[in-house]
């Protein structure tokens, strides 16, 4: 099932990875590809996961290694 998938009216519970970029920007990207952010710091990038999931910090995964740069 995908969040495409739910009723009308039912709220999707967004999780979300905080990451940096190979370009030293911090990226929050929702686990599903629904919503991202690039962000200068990792605390404005916390701030947006963090209002997105509504407040739940166990719905924000934070990964120190920054992503894989594509050749």
């Amino acid at each position: 099932m995908s969040y495409f998938d739910n009723p009308p009216g039912e709220r999707i519970l967004y999780q979300f990875t905080i990451r940096p970029d190979a370009h030293g920007h911090w990226v929050a990207a929702e686990t599903h590809g629904l919503i991202e952010g690039v962000f200068f710091t990792y605390e404005q990038a916390r701030r947006f996961a963090l209002d997105e999931a509504e407040g739940d910090l166990t719905r924000i995964i934070t990964e120190t290694a920054p992503a894989p740069t594509a050749h």
